[in-house]
């Protein structure tokens, strides 16, 4: 192996080729700081026994690791091992050939709390990294951002980029399927709204198709897995059922909407609200009412709790 020199107590550690402590890595940085290409090698070839937390990379950077060497060092701790499988893996199984410098920055974007700083780092990551397959994930995170907001026309922006480098990418699939059908964005010529809801509903469509192919993160347990994979689902269901609401088609509308909740081990006030919009839409006002109740327990003690209870109010007048 082609390496850095250990200190004499360490050559039986190098012999055995385990993981480098946070002890020797340390000493190595301190005895070949002009020699960081050879620092970097070493610590690749090794791999390390630490993780890489804020007290462990302030003191790596108080000996003289710089940005690229703490990239370096964060591939090869165990999490970063398979933080770097999952981000180098598409969600449906491809290789992304991508730098640790790429991989850190999404990181670090999908880390981020702040919706505006996240989207000042997805634009510092498009301009930093131009032709990195993994902007289509960080317009991915953009238009979460946008979507969030109700910046619906934002979101389909960033949707639309992220979907031009990565046409199989499940996230923004789900993200354009569900922004498209808003009344906001349909609010445009009858043509125009025919052929976005028509979009969604195959974005929607195509994301169900790819969720067969979704790999199980690194750090994943098969149940994490599963509830993850069956988040996504509901989220494509949900689409397509608030498509076919746009286009009168109420009892497809409630198959979809049933989807939803059936897929997610946790479903939302959302999903059964509009389960009992599209079963008012029918004239089925006792199921609406028995969905809405459903609703009216999630939302306890917020403002959808009274969103629900003046829908089923409305619902009694109308069977009186």
């Amino acid at each position: 192996m082609t390496g850095l020199p250990l200190p004499e107590s360490n050559q039986a550690t190098r012999s055995s080729a385990s993981p480098l402590t946070l002890d020797e890595v340390i000493r190595l940085i301190k005895q070949s700081k002009s020699q960081s290409q050879l620092i970097a090698s070493t610590i690749t070839e090794r791999g390390v026994d630490f993780e890489m937390e804020e007290k462990t990379e302030k003191k790596l950077r108080k000996v003289g690791a710089d940005d690229a060497l703490i990239a370096d060092i964060w591939q090869v701790t165990p999490s970063g091992k398979a933080r770097m499988r999952a981000i180098l893996t598409s969600p449906t199984g491809v290789d992304l050939q991508a730098s640790a410098d790429e991989a850190l920055a999404l990181q670090g974007i999908q880390k981020e709390s702040s919706p505006d700083r996240r989207l000042q780092m997805v634009d510092a990551f498009e301009k930093k990294f131009p032709n990195s397959p993994l902007l289509s994930y960080a317009d991915t995170e953009a238009a979460k951002v946008h979507q969030e907001k109700g910046d619906y026309e934002e979101a389909v922006q960033y949707c639309r980029k992220s979907l031009k480098i990565d046409p199989d990418n499940t996230f923004s699939l789900i993200i354009l399927a569900s922004v498209l059908p808003q009344p906001k964005l349909l609010k445009l010529d009858a043509n125009q709204a025919r052929a976005m809801l028509s979009e969604a509903a195959g974005d929607a469509n195509q994301a169900l198709v790819l969720l067969e192919k979704l790999r199980k993160r690194p750090d994943e347990s098969d149940e994490q897995f599963e509830a993850r994979k069956g988040a996504l689902a509901a989220d494509a269901h949900f689409a397509l059922g608030m498509e076919e609401m746009q286009e009168d088609q109420f009892d497809k509308a409630v198959a979809n909407y049933q989807a939803a909740i059936s897929s997610n081990r946790k479903p939302t006030f959302q999903y059964y609200y509009r389960l009992a919009e599209a079963y008012a839409s029918e004239g089925h006002i006792s199921e609406a009412i028995q969905v809405l109740q459903k609703a009216s327990e999630i939302g306890r003690g917020t403002p959808m709790q009274k969103y629900a209870d003046d829908f089923i109010t409305e619902l009694q007048k109308r069977t009186n």
